[in-house]
């Protein structure tokens, strides 16, 4: 199998592994806030409502692009 077939064929996820990958992200990113400062200061730099309106965002493109 080529490389190009391979990234062109059709790859659905499961509802366990979305899941999944959302719990590892929260998770990293809060081992991140503890463990690096550098990360803590960026992520309280900006407030809290601009975290809500980019997961409104990325859910509106997730809708739009499941119809597709």
């Amino acid at each position: 199998m080529k490389i190009k077939e391979l990234f062109e064929r059709k790859y659905t996820l499961k509802y366990y592994e979305i899941k999944g990958i959302i719990i590892i992200t929260l998770i990293s990113t809060l081992l991140l806030v503890n463990i690096w400062p550098r990360f803590l200061s960026d992520v309280l730099e900006v407030s809290w409502y601009f975290y809500v309106i980019l997961i409104v965002i990325l859910l509106i493109f997730w809708k739009i692009w499941k119809r597709h």
